[in-house]
């Protein structure tokens, strides 16, 4: 049986853009957690952001995973029940500031998502894309312990080290669960590292379908056969 569901948000619990999660999906999930399954959402936001968000949810212990896995929060209180930091690198934090600063030179408007550790710069043109990427290409020397994903409208930049499937693992040993019983669902490439974490991986119109053990169409059609194969 399993015991743990950790979902990636934008383009897995709800469309990309601030969408809301459908009254369908919230039904559903809603269902399975008063069976004693906890959930939690794992995403590129910040915890602070996730928290407002999943207010909407009523879940009896949400559980919070943002920045891609760089912090840790159970609840939706302030304070927070439980908030962790993942440990990184000097070296890390190092880099981060000097992109982040060198960014800045380049497009001094540039609009930064208020991270506690990931640097996540949002694009509003895709020359400031073009201007980015070769940030990263000509300093690469200078940027160490560091990853980028791309996404179509900004980066996630995070320490090496701290990812989602880190996230996912370090949960898993808080909380006594195997990884067995435990369910990821994702859409891109940031979410492979967890499917790597859990004995069920979901893709939701995942681009490769060979990262996850199986692949729906639609979160609807992906929570059922939750509710009705895993359950």
């Amino acid at each position: 049986m399993i015991k743990l569901i950790v979902s990636d948000l934008d383009g897995t619990l709800a469309r990309t853009g601030y969408s809301a999660i459908t009254d369908t999906a919230l039904k559903t999930l809603k269902e399975i957690e008063s069976k004693g399954v906890k959930i939690a959402v794992c995403s590129g936001k910040p915890t602070y952001y996730l928290c407002g968000y999943l207010r909407q949810c009523d879940w009896k212990t949400p559980i919070m995973m943002g920045e891609n896995g760089s912090v840790i929060q159970f609840g939706i209180t302030v304070p927070p029940e439980f908030y962790r930091v993942m440990p990184y690198s000097d070296n890390a934090k190092k880099s981060l500031a000097f992109l982040k600063e060198e960014i800045i030179k380049k497009i001094p408007d540039m609009w930064f998502q208020p991270n506690n550790t990931a640097l996540t710069p949002f694009i509003k043109e895709d020359k400031e894309f073009e201007i980015i990427d070769k940030i990263l290409a000509d300093n690469h020397d200078k940027l160490n312990d560091i990853t980028a994903y791309k996404h179509s409208d900004s980066y996630d930049i995070v320490p090496n080290g701290i990812n989602k499937g880190a996230a996912v693992k370090w949960l898993c040993e808080k909380l006594g669960i195997e990884k067995d019983e435990v369910v990821t669902m994702g859409d891109g490439v940031n979410d492979y590292s967890m499917f790597n974490e859990s004995g069920f991986s979901l893709g939701i119109n995942l681009a490769d379908k060979s990262k996850a053990t199986h692949n729906f169409s639609c979160l609807d059609d992906a929570l059922e056969f939750i509710k009705n194969e895993l359950m």
